[in-house]
């Protein structure tokens, strides 16, 4: 029997999006569907879209433990993967997991969120949202300096397999949404996906390299040569070989 595959999402993200009672779309667009039909299964938690990660962590554990009492992989996007690695390491949830997968994860924190919160603040809207009921801690954690905190204080669980996913498009297969965030983390870091660089992405035993930007990794605007399902081959032949 394969081991159950946890999705888990990243900021901004909810598994599932709908309204009055129609699916609209999954953020990891039809891949749930395919791991199926590859014989897993897979459990999407669905935590808080803007949150901390201490936040989504709580949630992330308590989701997969009603989902099932069995060891799972967990295959993470962006900030879903610094989420699963609190989880592990400070929730009591290492004999839970086997693996984790981070794909395009700032374990390094973005130049992006640097960038973006030194702008707001300095014209007032970051305060704006501060007294709202928005979580900005959910921001402060991506930060250069945060992530440099949270590794020392985090460290990778005993008996776990780390592995993860850099993205290295070329600009011009970038979303065009996202090039002027590839071009603020290019400058500071290099090759990146349009918001997380490949330096703050790799993590674990071994960093796989795709042409993909931060949305094509999970199915979504593939007008490039890249296809997901390429990619998400390699990862599941990573995570066969663990259960021989």
């Amino acid at each position: 029997m394969k081991t159950p595959i946890v999705l888990a999402h990243g900021m901004l993200g909810l598994a599932q999006a709908f309204i009055q009672g129609l699916r609209l779309a999954d953020y990891f667009k039809g891949i749930p569907e395919w791991l199926e039909e590859n014989g897993y299964q897979v459990i999407i938690p669905q935590v808080e879209g803007i949150g901390s990660v201490k936040t989504r962590a709580a949630n992330l554990k308590g989701q997969i433990l009603e989902a099932t009492d069995q060891p799972v992989h967990i295959i993470a996007h962006s900030q879903g993967g610094l989420d699963s690695r609190y989880m592990i390491s400070h929730l009591d949830m290492a004999k839970q997991v086997r693996s984790l997968t981070t794909i395009a994860t700032p374990h390094r924190g973005s130049p992006v969120a640097d960038w973006a919160i030194s702008k707001t603040q300095k014209i007032g809207v970051f305060k704006m949202l501060e007294w709202s009921t928005m979580d900005t801690q959910a921001f402060m954690d991506l930060r250069t300096t945060e992530c440099a905190a949270f590794n020392e204080k985090t460290p990778d669980a005993k008996g776990i397999k780390y592995l993860s996913v850099a993205g290295e498009p070329k600009r011009e297969h970038t979303l065009r949404a996202l090039r002027m965030c590839h071009d603020i983390v290019s400058e500071a870091e290099g090759p990146n996906d349009g918001l997380v660089s490949s330096q703050s992405a790799q993590w674990g035993e071994e960093t796989l390299i795709w042409p993909a930007d931060h949305a094509q990794q999970i199915g979504w605007f593939n007008d490039s040569d890249f296809d997901w399902r390429n990619g998400w081959n390699e990862i599941l032949g990573k995570l066969t070989a663990m259960e021989k």
